[in-house]
């Protein structure tokens, strides 16, 4: 996988020439950007209602594309060098490759929404793992739908491109996700994590303490080969457990209204692997504005003590580890100079995401690496998170 440049010109040169390679010139080519994100705490939630804090990373997907003279889009990938040719305004087919389904996707629900897009030729060049729990397919849906609204001369807020763009998971990928991958990567700030309240979409930024810690993303190289299945599993779960609380109160609209004296005054009405899912989110959601507030008063250990607490939640009540994951968490639970680590993304593989003391980063990533590869017999890799990244148009001369 090529590394992108973090440089927004340096993007913009090499996407460029990547173009001209691909189609000849790049005559009224407009190019859209949208990172990658790895979520600090509040895993399972966002579907639940509740409180999330994501934060973008240094990878990210970008979109070169312009309107052609042909009625069809002309996509290319450059991560798959496979080429596609979608109908305007045709919805995505079964025999479509699947990240062309994201593109297809997005492009049908702006032409339906708005019926203004015309024929595309577009190139998408990627350095997001895909399956890594990093949202890739985020990145994609946002990239895709910033150019193709700036090529139409439509206005698209940011929130209401997030929503397509889990409309497109919804209905294209068939992942019922909440929307936090969405809103992280479009509307993600340099510097800052970003709480979201899932039900209202209303978003702060929390800054980053960058002095203090490292944050480093730890990949296991696990795909997550069961997460589309298992995800929905979950999900079907929270709603089951949903109604039989909203039976007890009709206030009650999402888990997140579930407060923890009446769900431990009632747990028992519900299986119990149905009380494990429901106790992960509670504890989840207040793990969250704990944490806030433990990063805007620069507490990085009570920050830290809430993350190794979400991993082991994860781990034990809501079940969507795995050995791997857990592996490098306990590794990096007996270093020196880690403040705090979990699995980060939907689970079942993926990538941990790790707080470090800078002056311990470097013997932390050569640690990491050597022990999980002794204990798991396989390769990880990681990411030292120097930038987080903003989506949007990037210009070009």
């Amino acid at each position: 996988m090529t590394r992108i440049q973090t440089s927004a010109a340096t993007v913009a040169d090499d996407v460029i020439k990547e173009f001209i390679h691909w189609n000849g010139d790049a005559i009224g080519v407009r190019i859209a950007r949208a990172p990658g994100r790895v979520n600090l705490i509040g895993e399972h939630t966002d579907y639940n209602e509740g409180f999330v804090l994501p934060m973008t990373v240094e990878c990210s997907v970008v979109v070169a594309a312009r309107v052609r003279k042909r009625g069809c889009h002309r996509v290319r990938s450059d991560f798959f060098g496979e080429d596609v040719d979608i109908p305007v305004g045709e919805r995505p087919s079964g025999n479509m490759p699947r990240w062309a389904s994201y593109v297809a996707g997005m492009l049908c629900e702006i032409h339906t929404l708005h019926g203004r897009a015309a024929g595309l030729e577009m190139l998408i060049v990627s350095d997001v793992p895909i399956g890594a729990g990093l949202s890739s397919s985020a990145a994609l849906e946002m990239a895709v739908g910033m150019v193709a609204a700036d090529l139409a001369r439509i206005h698209i807020p940011a929130k209401a491109m997030a929503r397509i763009g889990q409309r497109v998971e919804h209905t294209y990928a068939h992942v019922h996700c909440g929307i936090m991958d969405q809103i992280a990567s479009r509307l993600g700030k340099r510097g800052h994590a970003l709480l979201l309240d899932c039900r209202t979409l209303r978003t702060r930024a929390v800054p980053l303490p960058g002095d203090q810690a490292t944050l480093v993303v730890v990949d296991s190289g696990v795909r997550r080969a069961l997460a589309a299945s298992k995800y929905n599993e979950r999900r079907d779960e929270c709603a089951q457990s949903l109604a039989y609380f909203k039976q007890l109160d009709g206030g009650i609209s999402a888990l997140r209204d579930v407060s923890l004296e009446t769900f431990q005054q009632h747990r028992h009405g519900i299986p119990a692997h149905l009380q494990r899912r429901t106790q992960h989110v509670i504890e989840e959601n207040a793990r969250v504005r704990e944490s806030v507030k433990a990063l805007e008063a620069g507490d990085l250990a009570a920050f830290g003590a809430c993350m190794w607490r979400s991993h082991e939640s994860l781990r034990d009540l809501y079940e969507v580890s795995c050995h791997e994951l857990d592996t490098l968490v306990e590794a990096a639970r007996q270093m020196p100079g880690v403040l705090g680590a979990r699995m980060t993304g939907g689970g079942f593989g993926g990538c941990t995401v790790n707080v470090v003391q800078p002056s311990a980063t470097p013997q932390f990533c050569d640690r990491i690496l050597a022990e999980y590869e002794e204990a798991c017999h396989r390769s990880a890799s990681v990411m030292v998170v120097n930038e987080n990244l903003e989506a949007g148009i990037v210009p070009w001369k």
